[in-house]
């Protein structure tokens, strides 16, 4: 285990904590911008007991990125408020734009980065039309037109339409998606079954090699409760389910009280197929190492991507 993962772990909590585990410092601030955690630490550092033991060099350097975070992400979330409040289809939010202000305490936490939206393939023409009148022009498509990307030169934000950019339409997507009424008429954020399945999704894309704050996203949606059996089902189906048993194995090896829960959702392998997504779990479960050889990450993507 890497001597990094505990202080991580503890920096990665909602929860205060009394004390950071012993740790070299210098070597864990990189490691928490990296991983996307320099937010959620810095309040740790600023408003718990914890910081209280901190030297004031590392605390400065944690702060500006939650500084950086709270001002960008009200930008991106009044962007996208001001984009939806005329979208008359239905426009389902996704990862960190639906996450960060139903699964984080604070605007802060999470940074939101690209925004991304689900829209039906038949509305999408609808949906740029209504975009373009409020700035947003289109930029990019790709995957055989399934995904496209806009921007106003200062934020983009991007469509798909299915779980994960590429995937086809997802009918139960839009039908189970929940109303989110203050980012527009139209606006939803997913059920938790299909946004665990969508987070699963992106992470099968980075070959499970992704930032932790994606499994501290993954560890509030299983607290969350979502229907285990549904979600094994539909990952079958999808072609996620080596994706999903990798992910629950890292979910568990960073946050051992969610294993149980973890353990519940994870969807059983044949032999062969298991040990291969092993292989790729073991690659990933040291959050220190953050550069990883472009072949083993392309074989790795091979594994478990659908």
């Amino acid at each position: 285990m890497s001597d990094l993962l505990p202080a991580l772990r503890v920096l990665a909590s909602f929860e205060p904590v009394p004390a950071l585990p012993p740790c070299d410092l210098e070597a864990l601030a990189p490691v928490l911008v990296a991983h996307g955690l320099a937010p959620l630490a810095s309040w740790h550092a600023e408003q718990t007991r914890l910081g209280a033991g901190l030297p004031e060099t590392f605390r400065e350097r944690l702060l500006g990125f939650y500084q950086g975070t709270v001002n960008d992400n009200v930008l991106r979330m009044v962007t996208l408020r001001n984009t939806l409040r005329d979208v008359a289809v239905p426009a389902v939010l996704l990862e960190a734009a639906a996450y960060v202000d139903w699964l984080y305490p604070h605007l802060a936490w999470r940074p939101v980065g690209g925004l991304r939206l689900a829209i039906r393939g038949a509305d999408g023409a609808a949906f740029a039309a209504s975009v373009a009148r409020g700035g947003l022009r289109p930029i990019a498509t790709g995957e055989e037109g399934r995904t496209a990307t806009f921007s106003d030169g200062h934020v983009e934000l991007s469509i798909q339409e299915g779980l994960w950019p590429g995937a086809a339409e997802d009918a139960a997507l839009f039908a189970r998606a929940r109303a989110a009424p203050v980012y527009g008429p139209t606006a939803a954020r997913p059920a938790p079954e299909e946004a665990l399945l969508c987070a699963v999704g992106d992470l099968a894309q980075d070959a499970l090699w992704a930032p932790l704050i994606r499994y501290v996203d993954l560890r509030e949606l299983v607290r969350l409760g979502p229907d285990a059996g549904a979600v094994r089902e539909r990952a079958e189906r999808l072609g996620l389910a080596r994706a999903l048993h990798g992910a629950t194995l890292l979910l568990a090896w960073f946050f051992p009280e969610l294993a149980d829960a973890a353990a519940a959702l994870r969807p059983p392998l044949g032999a062969l197929e298991r040990a291969a997504v092993e292989r790729v779990v073991d690659g990933a479960r040291d959050p220190a190492r953050l550069r990883h050889l472009h072949g083993a990450e392309a074989a790795a993507r091979l594994v478990v991507a659908p």
